[in-house]
This record gives C-alpha cells, structure tokens and sequence, in this order.
C-alpha cells in the first residue's frame, strides 16, 4: 500500500489586538525587522523569505539563523521581533513574558521532522524506535550491538548544534530529561552533519527534514546522493506502508515517531511588518511552500489517499 497527501487550503489571518490601557511597546521600522530562527529550518524559511519580499517591496526581514534558546533569548531580549523554533516556549520562557506584561503569540506553521543519515557504505538503513534510545543513551556503542553483522566499530551520533533543539527534543522524548552518551557530538550546522556523515563510516547522523526533503532542490538532490536515509520502525504502526522514512505522508499521519511542531512566536502581536509576516505563513501560499518544501502545513486539513496495487 502507498499513501498520498491532499491538502484543502483555507486562509488564516492573524489579528493584533489591542487597547490604550496595555503597556507600550517599542515601534518598529515597518521597512525592516529582525525574526531569530532555527538553523535546522533554513531552507523553508529561505523560500518563504524570497516569495514575501518579492510580493512586499521595500520591506525587508533579516534573519538571523541560530539555535531554539537563542532564538528565544534574542526575542526576549527585544533583539528581534519574532522567533520560529521547532517547539513552544518553555515554561521558564513564558514565565519571561508574562513577568514582563509583553503582548505574545505563539502560532503552529508547519509539522516537520528529525531525520536520521548513515554513510552511503553502511546497509544497515532500518531501525526501530529502541534501537534509536539505545544509540542516545549508551546502552549501544558499538555498531555490532545494534546489528550483530555490522562491523563498522564504534558508534558516533552526530547532531547540528550544541544548543541544537534536536538534541533537546531526544532528552525529553527518550531519556527522560537525561544527557546524551558520551558519543553524542555537535559540530555547527546541518550541512556539517552530512558533510561529517560522508566522511565517516561509522556515524550517524540527525538532520532536520526539510534539508533533504524538496526533492526538486539541485541542492538537496546533491545531499541525498552523499549519505543514505533511515527508516525508523514506529511502536505502533498505524498504516502498513512500503517505507517508514521520513516522508510527508508519514509525518502527517505521525507514522514517522519523531516529528516536531514547528511555531512562529511573537513578543510583540502589534508590530505591523511582524503581523504582515505571520499573514503570509500561514495563509494559502506561505503554507504551500511549506508543502512544496516537504514538510506538513498546519493551516490546511489533510487527506490522505491509500492507493493499492
């Protein structure tokens, strides 16, 4: 059995709100702001960039790429104006907000999901959910205690960043809050995964999906020809299918087990340029280039098509 996306598109607008009796904020320059973003993200959000500043003359968004924390310290910080990181604030971050009486919003653009990379010469590509919490926490060093024929030696996981939201995203949904085994490493960006992936025979990798999932990107054609992707196996299968890598289908159904919700949030709901910007994201051709880059719309119900043979 296959599955195919279908995706009804209804337009959201976003609406500041506000009253005389709130507390002012800083104006900004309606030609111009600054929005903090995951640097796992930076191909979507590179192509939602170049569509809204060719429909918004004169209005220009700087975009400084970075790590979730980061994002959100800058925002707090008043260094920018938004913040689009694959999770919610936190608690702690809330709590910033709220200590503060800033206006805020935090809206859902997109499900996205964290892909696993293996060097071209290792063919072992199929893992289930287990195997994965036995390379984060230790129990596996080796590739031979994964797959008993592998004898590629020890293990190396590499993630983006040392601040990577990735690596948080594992603690919290594998470890319990615990740290990363020893063999768990960062070096600086996505592309530096692949790069280091390729090289190494024994590593593997975790990368945001949409570095690898327009499949029309020469870009992205080129990082898929350098490394293989996994399958991850789900605990509970909703859906028999011909594969459980991280395709669109299965992360919209969430057959694929590690998707993340992806969120713009907003220190400030009366800035003008931020507003026009949260618009276009997550109306009809902001969430299309979200599908177009292969990632899952949040603003449009989802049908999905099993298709048999």
């Amino acid at each position: 059995m296959r599955y195919s996306i279908i995706l009804a598109f209804t337009s959201f607008v976003f609406f500041a709100c506000g009253n005389d009796n709130e507390p002012k904020k800083a104006v900004e320059d309606n030609n111009g702001i600054s929005v903090a973003v995951d640097e796992s993200l930076r191909p979507v959000i590179e192509a939602e960039e170049m569509v809204f500043e060719s429909i918004n003359d004169q209005k220009k968004i700087d975009f400084i790429y970075t790590n979730p924390t980061e994002a959100m310290r800058l925002m707090l910080a008043d260094s920018c104006k938004l913040a689009i990181i694959p999770r919610r604030a936190t608690a702690a971050e809330q709590t910033a907000i709220d200590q503060e009486q800033y206006k805020f919003s935090q809206i859902k653009i997109a499900i996205d999901a964290l892909a696993f990379i293996v060097n071209k010469e290792n063919t072992d590509t199929i893992f289930t959910v287990n195997q994965i919490k036995q390379l984060m926490d230790g129990t596996a060093t080796d590739w031979s205690q994964i797959f008993s024929k592998n004898k590629l030696g020890k293990l190396q996981v590499v993630f983006d960043n040392p601040g990577s939201g990735a690596t948080q995203y594992f603690k919290d949904s594998l470890l319990n809050g615990k740290d990363l085994a020893k063999h768990c490493f960062a070096v600086n960006t996505n592309p530096e995964v692949i790069d280091y992936v390729e090289k190494n025979k024994n590593a593997i990798g975790i990368i945001g999906l949409n570095w690898i999932s327009d499949k029309d990107d020469s870009k992205m054609k080129g990082f898929l020809n350098r490394i293989k992707v996994v399958d991850i196996i789900p605990r509970k299968i909703t859906y028999e299918s011909l594969t459980y890598k991280p395709i669109q289908a299965n992360v919209a159904i969430r057959q694929y087990p590690f998707c993340r919700e992806i969120f713009v949030i907003g220190r400030q709901a009366s800035l003008t340029l931020g507003n026009d910007f949260i618009n276009y994201i997550v109306g009809d051709q902001g969430q299309r280039i979200i599908l177009k880059a292969g990632l899952v719309p949040a603003k449009a119900p989802i049908r999905i098509l099993q298709i048999t043979k």
